[in-house]
């Protein structure tokens, strides 16, 4: 599929505090707050270096909290990567990436919306690259109980794209699509499938990620 405009990535992140409450039977609230920041500044720069995506914005109620996280990557690029804060009157996920298309459609030459979650230890620049050239105008991206939806890639312009993040979203988001007449498509692959909530699914990660967020966490996870 050819695409005439730019695709603008978003990055929904919370805070530091309460995040991967699941995994505090392993962690305690400083290792879960190394961990959340780890994740997300890995996601963020696979976005930022993947062909095809033009942005990465993070929305996020902690302003502070992602500013610290990705160091660096504010500076790099000429506002490649931007951080939008989320209104305390508009709380939740999808508020969250609703807030995000608002900022990108006001971008010239946004015509897409690469949705990501900031949790995906996995996750590659060819893992991306899948889904933006999956040839449908929205692409699901699945964990990996086939349910929940890690990436989802929809139009940034036109009719509302209402979006449906929470149990059984992949189901959801489909048919949210066919309400709107989209073609879509369903993306399955070993680093847009395994997210980090619990202590299972660090048990599904492959080896070399494993060793890769132990050292970034500072903390000997099983």
């Amino acid at each position: 599929m050819t695409v005439s405009g730019g695709t603008v990535a978003v990055v929904p992140l919370r805070d530091g505090v309460s995040g991967k409450s699941r995994l505090a039977g392993e962690l305690d609230p400083a290792a879960r707050r190394r961990l959340v920041a780890a994740l997300a500044r890995h996601v963020v720069e696979v976005l930022a270096a993947t062909p095809g995506v033009d942005r990465v914005v993070v929305v996020t109620a902690d302003v502070a909290f992602v500013r610290e996280t990705l160091a660096g990557l504010l500076d790099q690029g000429g506002g490649r990567v931007t951080v939008v804060e989320q209104p305390v009157d508009r709380p939740g996920l999808n508020a969250a990436v609703d807030v995000a298309r608002e900022e990108a459609v006001g971008n010239p030459g946004a015509d897409r919306l690469l949705v990501a979650h900031a949790d995906l230890p996995g996750l590659t620049a060819h893992d991306v690259a899948a889904v933006l050239a999956a040839g449908a105008q929205v692409v699901v991206a699945t964990d990996r109980h086939e349910a929940g939806t890690n990436l989802l890639l929809v139009p940034a312009a036109g009719p509302p794209f209402r979006f449906r993040f929470g149990p059984g979203s992949r189901a959801a988001h489909l048919a949210e699509a066919a309400r709107l007449g989209l073609r879509t498509a369903v993306v399955r692959r070993r680093g847009t499938a395994a997210d980090l909530d619990t202590i299972d699914d660090w048990a599904e990660l492959p080896r070399d990620v494993r060793a890769r967020v132990r050292a970034a966490v500072g903390h000997p996870l099983p």
